[in-house]
């Protein structure tokens, strides 16, 4: 990727409480369902992703929304609800979350991305896109502009995640902890697979080494989005880690809240909003500014006007 991560700076206990948040949604049980006119799943090689259609068709904009790590669908509903229906939105869930099957291993942010191009592909859903992604979501979003973006006229980045913000600083030894679980990790080319390779090790440890790349590869180059409206809305609840310091809070919390505001710089018509009122799921807290957000950027994009 062209731009990204560092905010977790405190050693093993915030190394091991990101993990646990990011990948808990990996590990979630597969859950069947009916399907609704609405609503389908969609074969992608030898497994089923769930995915949420609402709207016309021929719809100018189609927003499409990726959730955080452990998301589902279902996050989205209440953003949903407050689009008008001249909108089209589509709401899915990733391999092994909700109501979709479990796919190949390892289920990095690159196949995340490649199953989800595969999705919108066999979905039929075409013309000006809206990407919207929370957290992790925001991250997996952006990889998907970077090598989808023919389609994308805009985004809503929700409290996302930046690019150094796993890496920690060499400081606390937050890169030596990544390298040592990366060792020997080499990312296999996002595909459609046929079957779960069961000489992988745990997803952590590929998304370790999958960090490291898009880190580097950010500081080489900075990933641009050109004129296309961004939003990116931030978070003002945050809550302290268990076991971290108030000053090492302070300090981390600081860094976090500049990182999100410097995304600004990916496109040249840019908006940071602050949420005083929302915790890090705006989208539970607040859909409302996110539905405002979205309508901010179509806006944007049919009068030809910055935000």
């Amino acid at each position: 990727m062209k731009n990204c991560f560092r905010i977790l700076k405190s050693g093993h206990l915030l190394f091991a409480f990101f993990c646990a948040f990011v990948f808990k949604g990996y590990c979630q049980k597969e859950t069947q369902t009916s399907d609704s006119s609405a609503a389908q799943l969609v074969k992608i090689g030898n497994h089923k992703l769930f995915i949420s259609i609402k709207g016309s068709s021929d719809a100018k904009f189609t927003v499409v929304f990726e959730s955080g790590a452990g998301g589902s669908s279902q996050d989205w509903t209440q953003v949903i609800s407050l689009l008008p229906p001249e909108i089209r939105t589509v709401a899915y869930d990733r391999a092994g979350v909700g109501k979709s099957e479990k796919g190949p291993l390892p289920q990095t942010m690159a196949q995340n991305v490649f199953e989800l191009h595969e999705l919108l592909q066999k979905a039929e859903i075409k013309g000006s896109i809206i990407l919207v992604g929370q957290s992790l979501g925001g991250l997996i979003v952006r990889l998907y502009t970077e090598q989808y973006g023919k389609d994308i006229a805009g985004l809503v980045l929700v409290d996302p995640t930046h690019e150094s913000s796993v890496l920690g600083s060499m400081k606390y030894g937050g890169w030596v902890r990544l390298r040592e679980k990366a060792v020997g990790k080499s990312i296999p080319k996002p595909q459609v697979r046929n079957s779960i390779s069961p000489g992988y090790d745990s997803t952590a440890d590929y998304m370790a080494e999958e960090f490291q790349n898009m880190y580097l590869s950010s500081i080489k180059n900075p990933q641009e989005l050109g004129s296309r409206p961004l939003i990116i809305l931030g978070a003002g609840i945050r809550q302290q880690p268990p076991g971290t310091p108030d000053e090492q809070w302070k300090e981390l919390r600081n860094e976090r809240d500049k990182q999100i505001q410097d995304l600004t710089i990916l496109s040249n018509n840019s908006k940071f909003i602050l949420d005083p009122k929302s915790s890090h799921a705006i989208q539970n807290d607040n859909p409302e500014i996110i539905a405002k957000s979205i309508q901010m950027v179509i806006n944007s994009i049919t009068s030809k006007t910055k935000l």
